[in-house]
């Protein structure tokens, strides 16, 4: 059984283990490339559907009980050169972009509201692939009532492609934490908040398989919400395959096959450590591995002065799935029960704290625990590419090593 003392105080990195430099996030935004979309390989959806059937908007919202029921919107014409989409939204902004699908701030006509669509670019490539896609549906339906859950308003399906129409958010806990310091305060708001929603998504044998800043948004009170649930594996589906979420947060035994809650676990927490720290965490390589081995580098251990926070963390990145805490654990966390369920939500985006913030600054006072936008400036550092940087003029940068716990 691992003891506390081996839990906390991991080995030094060998000296022969390869250089790492972590990027900070304010120095150098991530760039998502933006890959093009593949190619159809399989069979036509028209096997399934009638091509004039597909032209029309149905619906695919299983919660609602209407499911392949045509569209009706008195700005809905049905034509064959426009669509629902086209002509019951308008198109305010792209969120964001990806290989498979793009989100669009709109703003829907009949209600005058504003929400987020997320609008599949490539048709689909035959009925597994149409199956696929709305196992999402089905899955995000199940859980949308949880506050900490993005709610999910409406899905159709439109000339061979899905669209997904969902509250909308401020931003995403990626591009918060590119222009804003996360402190070790808001990390365990941050573990407050989406603890919750994991506990309920694993209350219902979910894993989600992709927990990540990217994947956490953030409404205008602060709320955050977990979203994305293209890949959630059901624990009590026979299939024991799983798709892999982003390699930055996998825990190491799902590559072996083992998925269980605790990988979500894993996820999170090693999420919390680069939001506090800002680097990027490694796509692959010795320090990926490092890592899952709890020897952190000391850009992430340095700024850990929290012990109970540091403990807590370091649970949750176990390389033994079976050490971590489960969720449920990490929302019973003392610090939690104690002070942080009782506090305002430092990610609010509303005026109030935003004059908060300019009172502080006024002050000659910090505005990292306020959640404001105004962007904060760190020192520059090397880029990253692919987690790893060949050249280091810096000659101190060379000293930087995996920290050795037993000297914290």
């Amino acid at each position: 059984m691992t003891t506390e003392t081996e839990l906390i105080f991991s080995p030094e990195r060998t000296s022969n283990s390869s250089f790492h430099v972590f990027s900070s996030k304010k120095a150098s935004r991530r760039r998502i490339a933006i890959s093009q979309p593949p190619k159809p390989v399989s069979c036509r959806i028209y096997r399934y559907f009638t091509p004039a059937a597909s032209r029309i908007a149905n619906a695919v919202s299983v919660s609602s009980k209407t499911f392949g029921v045509a569209l009706e919107s008195p700005f809905y014409t049905k034509s064959t050169t426009s669509t629902y989409w086209d002509e019951c939204f308008e198109h305010l902004e792209c969120l964001g972009r990806g290989s498979f699908a793009e989100v669009y701030k709109v703003r829907h006509k009949e209600d005058n509201q504003l929400y987020a669509i997320k609008r599949s670019l490539t048709k689909f490539r035959g009925k597994s692939d149409r199956d696929q896609k709305l196992k999402e549906v089905r899955f995000h339906e199940t859980l949308t009532t949880h506050i900490n859950i993005l709610k999910i308003i409406h899905a159709w399906e439109e000339r061979e492609r899905l669209y997904i129409q969902t509250e909308l958010c401020q931003s995403n806990l990626l591009e918060y934490s590119a222009e804003h310091q996360i402190s070790q305060p808001m990390i365990w708001h941050f573990l407050f908040q989406i603890s919750q929603a994991l506990v309920y998504l694993h209350s219902l044998y979910y894993v989600h398989m992709d927990v990540k800043p990217e994947n956490i948004l953030i409404t205008n009170d602060g709320i955050l919400k977990l979203c994305d649930f293209g890949i959630v594996h059901d624990l009590r589906s026979p299939s024991t395959l799983a798709q892999d979420g982003d390699a930055r947060y996998l825990a190491f035994e799902v590559l072996s096959g083992t998925i269980s809650p605790a990988a979500d676990v894993f996820s999170l927490g090693l999420a919390a450590l680069e939001l506090v720290s800002d680097y990027d965490m490694p796509v692959n390589g010795d320090v990926w591995t490092d890592i899952r081995e709890l020897k952190l580098p000391i850009e992430i251990t340095s700024v850990l002065t929290d012990l109970d926070l540091r403990k807590l963390l370091f649970r949750m990145i176990h390389s033994n799935y079976q050490q971590r805490p489960t969720a449920k654990d990490v929302f019973d966390s003392p610090t939690i029960r104690e002070e942080i369920c009782n506090m305002i939500s430092p990610f609010a985006f509303n005026q109030h704290r935003h004059e908060q913030t300019l009172s502080s600054m006024n002050s000659h006072d910090s505005p990292i625990s306020h959640g404001c936008r105004t962007p904060t400036k760190k020192p520059k550092r090397p880029p990253n590419y692919g987690g790893y940087h060949d050249e280091h003029s810096d000659e101190d940068l060379k000293q930087l090593s995996i920290h050795d716990h037993s000297q914290v």
